[in-house]
């Protein structure tokens, strides 16, 4: 069974697909894929959970939404199996309560984008929020790293 620490790398591989497939959305034209505005094309889809995906830049923008969710459970799972860990290690757990706590304004923010028809303003602080949260598993990640090489210099 996977580690708090694998599953917070997990976490840290999983941000950064997401915001490399962002950057994708983003720079090919694709985020009104579902649509722009508030109700039909955020939360939803083109007026849908599960919209046909036979149209290109529907199927790039579903699938960062898609990822997204993904991504956030993992972070959330990720946070949950740091925080029960025995022995807890406190400055990983506290930042990974951090990135959660971050994850649904970023969401917010991600709807936002779409509800303002896709502002470089809006668009910008999105992938701030996105790398913020990136930095912070990613520094969580690393300490857990070093504290078991560090645990492990101990033993022999």
């Amino acid at each position: 069974m996977p580690t708090a620490k694998q599953w917070v790398y997990a976490a840290a591989i999983a941000i950064y697909f997401l915001n490399a497939w962002g950057a994708y959305v983003t720079l090919g034209n694709f985020g009104e894929g579902c649509g722009v505005g508030f109700g039909a094309s955020w939360p939803l889809c083109n007026g849908t959970l599960f919209p046909a995906l036979g149209n290109y830049p529907t199927l790039i923008e579903y699938l960062h939404r898609f990822f997204s969710v993904v991504t956030g459970l993992v972070i959330l799972y990720a946070t949950v199996k740091t925080w029960r860990s025995k022995p807890r290690l406190q400055l990983p757990s506290r930042l990974m309560l951090l990135a959660i706590i971050l994850v649904p304004i970023q969401v917010g923010i991600g709807g936002e984008v779409v509800g303002s028809g896709l502002s470089a303003l809006v668009a910008t602080t999105h992938f701030c929020f996105a790398t913020a949260i990136f930095g912070i598993v990613t520094v969580a990640a690393a300490l857990m790293y070093t504290e078991d090489k560090r645990s492990l210099a101990a033993r022999v």
